[in-house]
């Protein structure tokens, strides 16, 4: 019979063999004993790593070091600094919200290409959908019609340069949503950000004849999940991406497998 693993007791800074630091980076290499730290499991989410003045008698180092590490840790999201009684220095609840933004910028300031950028989508999407077909909730397929519906509402058979918006916006939502419907934490998080640099390129493209084919792929593709057919998702997701990525990248639309 497996065991089950007993509960690990809240970490404590005491209990970390934390390395005296020397040199002309100080602040860095706090940051990345702590970093280290939280990847080896010696530390998690809500745990309390001392004060201040506290860190730096631990790190062998002033207080103005320790300070300089910190903002690059709650910087990049891995500690909370609070005051008052209860207050410390305590390494911070994830924020996949935090995290998509963060990364978004990122892609854009490398200069992603278009088609990395759309590699990126089917790796992503082509994986969410199948997933989404297996463990997709009531909640996520009322979440999905809805938007659905939303789309055949602004699919007129004249786009406005408002509503071209307004579509792609929705059309992304659609995206976003059955993304979250596989449950995958890590998918989400990761097309969270690829919205923010997929949505200007879609809507530079978006036409009455685009809105109504994205209708009629997001109708097909939500009856596959509808009817749990995992491989029929995947395979029409990938169709569909592959069609978009060749209109976008070379203009010439070449016919999808069968």
């Amino acid at each position: 019979m497996a065991r089950i693993p007993s509960r690990r007791a809240p970490a404590r800074a005491d209990d970390i063999a934390w390395t005296a630091v020397a040199g002309e980076t100080l602040s860095e290499r706090i940051t990345a004993q702590v970093r280290g730290a939280l990847f080896a499991g010696q530390i998690k989410a809500g745990d309390r790593l001392g004060s201040e003045s506290q860190l730096a008698d631990r790190f062998g180092v002033s207080r103005m070091a320790v300070r300089d590490a910190l903002r690059s840790l709650a910087a990049t999201g891995i500690v909370d600094v609070r005051v008052g009684a209860k207050g410390g220095i305590f390494i911070a609840h994830g924020n996949a919200d935090h995290f998509a933004d963060a990364l978004a910028v990122q892609l854009k300031l490398i200069g992603l290409t278009l088609e990395e950028l759309f590699d990126a989508q089917i790796a992503i999407e082509v994986t969410s959908a199948g997933l989404a077909a297996r463990h997709a909730t009531e909640a996520d397929l009322a979440k999905l019609r809805e938007l659905l519906s939303e789309l055949q509402g602004l699919a007129q058979p004249s786009l406005r340069r408002a509503d071209e918006a307004s579509f792609t916006a929705a059309s992304m939502r659609f995206h976003e949503a059955l993304v979250e419907a596989a449950h995958n934490r890590a998918l989400a998080a990761q097309f969270k950000a690829l919205r923010f640099v997929l949505e200007p390129v879609y809507r530079e493209r978006t036409t009455d004849g685009v809105a109504q084919r994205v209708v009629g792929s997001h109708k097909a593709l939500l009856t596959c999940i509808e009817n749990r057919d995992a491989e029929s998702a995947r395979a029409l997701m990938q169709r569909r991406l592959e069609v978009i990525r060749a209109r976008h990248l070379t203009g010439v639309v070449k016919k999808p497998p069968p």
